[in-house]
């Protein structure tokens, strides 16, 4: 399907047309009927045709208009429904899990707000760079809130790299599947906390939290393990 001009001005939405590399994503989800599944960055349908053969319920969210008009002629009714909005300002319709193609774009608050809400699994697309900062070592220069916030709650899994042929239009950068795992529920104010650490990364804790436990009163936020994260918020929150 070639795009509309209007949306090749865009430069975020790739839509992949790869059908084995759709199959595969839908294979690392490992979909049943009894899941309900949202999608972000629902394009055309490509994605969702293939999610609504296997999963009991998705949601599929598409911001641009075009491709929502498109996508509503292709799968409008069934077990799709069919969300027309900005997935980062809406609320969430009940899930288990996520499978998207995300837009770049977004790829860090959408996940902050995936992470936040909670879910089985996700599977998920980003481009390249952003995987990297998922997974990114301790100290290393990727290692970011996000970092924080992902491994101190979820096991993240590294899959299959993507290249740009993949898509339409072509994007400049490669792309990768990342799987997520769910460990524990963050909630808003442990991200806050993280957030207001990592403000202050190269500095010591004791210089951005009062009264910091001892163990962690030197230690550089851009060091700490995501463990650590965990374990300092648990014991700064029972002493408040």
């Amino acid at each position: 399907m070639k795009l509309k001009s209007k949306q090749e001005k865009t430069g975020d939405e790739h839509l992949m047309i790869d059908d084995s590399m759709l199959e595969k994503i839908c294979g690392y989800a490992n979909l049943s009927k009894k899941d309900s599944v949202i999608e972000v960055g629902a394009g055309t349908g490509n994605l969702t045709e293939k999610l609504s053969a296997k999963a009991g319920m998705v949601y599929a969210i598409e911001k641009e208009d075009q491709m929502f008009e498109e996508l509503s002629r292709r799968l409008a009714g069934g077990n799709v429904e069919l969300i027309h909005a900005d997935a980062t300002k809406i609320p969430f319709p009940k899930y288990s899990k996520i499978v998207s193609n995300l837009p770049y774009s977004i790829s860090r608050k959408i996940t902050k707000k995936f992470l936040l809400h909670g879910f089985d699994s996700a599977v998920l697309v980003y481009q390249k760079e952003f995987a990297d900062k998922l997974t990114a070592k301790v100290g290393s220069d990727h290692y970011r809130m996000i970092t924080a916030l992902a491994q101190s709650t979820c096991k993240i899994e590294l899959l299959d790299s993507i290249s740009p042929e993949a898509f339409i239009p072509q994007p400049n950068v490669w792309s990768r599947i990342v799987r997520l795992t769910m460990k524990e529920k963050p909630t808003p104010e442990y991200a806050e906390f993280l957030q207001e650490l990592f403000n202050h990364k190269n500095k010591h804790v004791k210089n951005t939290i009062k009264d910091v436990p001892k163990e962690y009163a030197t230690k550089k936020p851009c060091e700490m393990k995501p463990e650590e994260f965990i374990s300092l918020y648990g014991e700064y929150h029972t002493q408040r």
